[in-house]
């Protein structure tokens, strides 16, 4: 079984089909760590000054005192404002005495806000931490929106509602990708799906599901999937996948399951 302990996001494992033998205890953890920003909406300007070397030394002691065979995290970056070299995965990685595997689907400029002076690069991306090394490594780029296709935001009011993707932010259709291997006999893979759309989020559900079902099990997915566990556009994997939370009691709607900020 998998054990879940704060912070929580969506994680699920497999039902049925992939293997005839129930997996080995596994303990995993789940977390966006806004690449050690801190809570707080929306993200600030010039983000990468707020990029905080004490904070992602907590999150690395509480992934620690954890002590999980698996943590997976989302919004990890590299980054390189005024040529500084920030790597997050290998600083994770050795402050958790732990092996990494990290992907990121693009990356981009670091623009100071105040005078258009491009300063460096930034990748955001997910990365996996294990207590073995991970073995037969892939990552994998999610579907975007197209130029025509409107967003579907939840909230039917939501200003972006109807509006061409070609006409709003860059960022509202930000690459996402998909990244994992194999530890301790577990394919293990975890995702950061877009935050606006929908059919954006269907699509890479839809890829995901993909290659889920070309992956040896026993599986475990894990991620930020800005929807609900219960969302339609979830639907693909629900199929063949159990939530993991509700298979261990915690309810869709308990409070256990809300992050609890980096």
């Amino acid at each position: 079984m998998v054990f879940a302990q704060p912070p929580y996001c969506d994680a699920m494992v497999p039902y049925g089909g992939k293997s005839s033998r129930p997996p080995p205890t596994l303990r995993v953890v789940t977390w966006n760590i806004r690449a050690a920003i801190g809570p707080g909406e929306p993200f600030p300007p010039a983000w990468w000054r707020h990029v905080s070397p004490e904070r992602l030394e907590r999150i690395a002691a509480i992934l620690t005192e954890l002590d999980a065979d698996v943590a997976t995290l989302q919004e990890v970056t590299i980054m390189t404002p005024n040529g500084a070299v920030h790597d997050q995965p290998a600083q994770l990685a050795r402050l958790t005495d732990r092996s990494v595997r990290y992907a990121a689907a693009h990356a981009y400029p670091l623009i100071e806000p105040e005078t258009g002076r491009t300063i460096g690069s930034a990748m955001w991306g997910n990365a996996i931490l294990t207590r073995d090394s991970i073995a037969d490594g892939f990552a994998l780029g999610l579907p975007r929106a197209a130029n025509d296709d409107l967003v579907e935001p939840i909230e039917a009011d939501h200003p972006l509602a109807g509006v061409r993707y070609g006409d709003t932010d860059p960022g509202h259709r930000e690459p996402r990708c998909l990244v994992g291997g194999r530890a301790a006999g577990i394919t293990i893979a975890t995702t950061h799906l877009s935050y606006v759309g929908r059919m954006q989020r269907r699509r890479q559900v839809q890829a995901g599901r993909a290659a889920a079902d070309a992956l040896p099990g026993p599986l475990v997915l894990t991620g930020d999937f800005n929807a609900s566990i219960a969302a339609d556009e979830l639907a693909p994997l629900r199929d063949v996948l159990v939530d993991a939370f509700a298979a261990v009691g915690v309810a869709p709607t308990d409070p256990a399951r809300a992050s609890c900020g980096s």
